[in-house]
């Protein structure tokens, strides 16, 4: 792997311009080879929102909400992924001397940053698009304070849906991931991250015991992450097999 320093100052930053009614004006030729240049160009004068599946749609909005409320810093920030590609956006509020606003988007394609494995080649990146395999997380990026911090997989004691989001707990802090559990499930190795309830992803290297109560069954994550965690009866044949219980 090369040095984390090497790869940011090569970072592809794609650019998108909006006006003040979120409407496409512009775009760079990165962002075109993100997104591919015949699609770019369909969305020029239309809301940004549009452009974007219904289920990310009200991710658009509280991205820009949360841009307009920045006061000072005046930008907010997600990550979208996608089979191919982890990108991790930003909005800049934007203002001229006229008290004209408008919006910048920045997308930073940081895959080599956390994913496993050799990214397709001639072929732009569609969100939703599920027809070639998602990459492997090496490192799992979450929200920190303004910025992308990426933890150490085998640190993370389990992950929570949280709405279409994401809440992991990795050494005793819990951070928030844009990324829902289902893209997370196809993208973690799955012979130590299980699925065991529709809201629970968990390290196993991380449990430390099994409990029975009736005819519920609960799994201990230990260490600085201690917590019980419910195992779906659909699930529980399995982890029963993979724990040896």
């Amino acid at each position: 792997m090369r040095d984390p320093q090497y790869i940011l100052n090569r970072l592809p930053i794609g650019i998108v311009m909006l006006d003040p009614e979120h409407r496409v004006v512009s775009y760079s030729g990165e962002a075109a080879a993100l997104f591919g240049e015949d699609h770019l160009k369909q969305t020029l004068g239309q809301p940004i929102q549009s452009t974007h599946p219904p289920q990310s749609r009200g991710k658009i909005d509280w991205l820009l909400h949360e841009c307009r409320e920045g006061g000072a810093s005046g930008y907010a920030s997600m990550l979208i992924n996608m089979p191919e590609r982890v990108l991790q956006l930003r909005v800049v509020h934007m203002a001229d001397g006229g008290g004209t606003h408008g919006y910048c988007l920045m997308l930073y394609d940081i895959t080599h940053l956390t994913s496993q494995g050799a990214p397709a080649q001639g072929r732009p990146a569609q969100e939703g698009d599920n027809t070639t395999p998602s990459r492997d997380l090496y490192k799992l990026p979450v929200s920190l304070q303004g910025r992308i911090a990426l933890l150490d997989i085998e640190e993370v004691g389990f992950l929570r849906a949280d709405g279409h989001y994401t809440e992991v707990c990795s050494g005793g802090k819990h951070y928030f991931c844009n990324l829902s559990l289902s893209q997370l499930e196809s993208r973690l190795p799955k012979e130590r991250f299980v699925r065991v309830h529709r809201s629970y992803i968990v390290n196993l290297a991380h449990a430390s015991a099994v409990r029975r109560n009736d005819d519920q069954l609960a799994i201990s994550i230990a260490g600085n992450c201690d917590h019980e965690i419910p195992v779906s009866r659909a699930n529980v044949p399995r982890l029963r097999s993979l724990l040896g219980v």
